[in-house]
Order: C-alpha cells, then sequence, then structure tokens
C-alpha cells in the first residue's frame, strides 16, 4: 500500500490527484491546518510536525505554498522531503507569477482571466487574485487565502533542488498560468517511474 500525503487540502477530493490506484494500491492522507475541513491530520504544512519522517510515497500540494511566508519556503520544502520515503516523490502546483505579471502588463491588474465555481458561487478570477489571493474570501475575513510569496519556473525548481530533492522537473500549463512540479527524493527505484510509466534518466540524477 502506497500513502499519498494530500497537504493543505482543504475539502478537495482525490479526483484532482493524479490518476492511481485509490481505494486500491493507493490510500490518501489529508492534511490541512483547519480542522472545519475533516483532515485526517490537523497540521501547519510548512513543519507538518504529526507527520514522521518517511511516511508517504507522494506528497501533493495544490496551491497553498503560495500562501506561505517567503522566509517559510525552504523550511517547508525541507520538510516535505523529510515525510517522503526514500521511493517517493512530490507533485507541486502554484500560479506561475511569469505568466500573471506578463499579462498584467498587458491587460491591466483588474482583467478577468477566468470564471470558477467555488464553493457553489460561479467567480470572476481577476488576474489580481491570482496574484495576491482571492480577494472576496480575503474581504469575508478569510486572511489565509492571502498570497505572501510567489515562484518562477526557475525559482520553484532552484527551491526544491536546495530542499534536498534529486530530480526536479517544472512545467508551465499556460492556459491557466500555473506552475507544475514534479520532485523526486531520490532517482534510482523511484515509485514515480513505476506508478506513471516514464523512464529514469540515463544517468541517474537530473
Amino acid at each position: 500500500m502506497f500513502t499519498a500525503l494530500h497537504v493543505g487540502c482543504g475539502r478537495q477530493s482525490t479526483e484532482i490527484l493524479p490518476a492511481f490506484d485509490w481505494g486500491g494500491s493507493w490510500k490518501e492522507v489529508r492534511v490541512d491546518i483547519d480542522p472545519a475541513v475533516s483532515p485526517d491530520i490537523v497540521d501547519d504544512i510548512s513543519s507538518l510536525s504529526s507527520v514522521p519522517d518517511g511516511s508517504a510515497h507522494m506528497l501533493f500540494s495544490k496551491h497553498n505554498i503560495e500562501h506561505l511566508d517567503y522566509h517559510q519556503v525552504p523550511s517547508c520544502f525541507a520538510n516535505f522531503h523529510r515525510v517522503l520515503d526514500d521511493t517517493g516523490f512530490a507533485i507541486l502546483r502554484t500560479p506561475d507569477l511569469k505568466l500573471i505579471c506578463e499579462s498584467i502588463l498587458e491587460n491591466g491588474p483588474e482583467a478577468v482571466h477566468h470564471h470558477s465555481l467555488i464553493e457553489g458561487q460561479m467567480r470572476a478570477v481577476k488576474l489580481l487574485d491570482m496574484l495576491f489571493g482571492a480577494s472576496w474570501a480575503i474581504e469575508e475575513g478569510n486572511h489565509f487565502m492571502a498570497h505572501r510569496t510567489a515562484f518562477t519556473a526557475e525559482s520553484l525548481r532552484a527551491k526544491l533542488y536546495d530542499g534536498g530533492f534529486e530530480h526536479v522537473q517544472v512545467f508551465t500549463d499556460a492556459r491557466i498560468f500555473e506552475l507544475r512540479a514534479i520532485a523526486l527524493k531520490k532517482v534510482q527505484g523511484n515509485v514515480f517511474w513505476q506508478e506513471t510509466g516514464q523512464t529514469p534518466p540515463a544517468h541517474g540524477v537530473a
């Protein structure tokens, strides 16, 4: 049985996770600082102090690392590395600072990038929301939704390597202005290759 640590899970379901054998060979362990979303573990993603070393085979983080303070990022990524088994990997999704800023310069900060159904209500998501956090949630007093740092593909890759990961790939989804990183704790024998059918780099570390 493989364990997936879903950090900053909120109310998200396994539908947003990779298409692995959920309920079969994979189980999800949900981690969030907010007990109201009924996580398996109540914890801060920057420390993961309640999560044992080497206990997960995958760590999944969708749109929560941008809510960290800048100075918290190194320790957060080091703890992501710590809680993974040597055969484990992390998947991170976060806004693409470069694409957002380019679009702001071209279209203005209040341009609507897309509409999204959020907790039952259709919202117009502006470029400012993508940069600084969901303005409607912050207005309602949910200051956890504010963005306190941001990443380009280059900075995200560098910080993950600094966190101890042996192999990092970062992709850009230009349609939704999002970065997607895959970070392997170790290259050889990693579960990632088995689960995705991809081939390890010929010379090991890349």
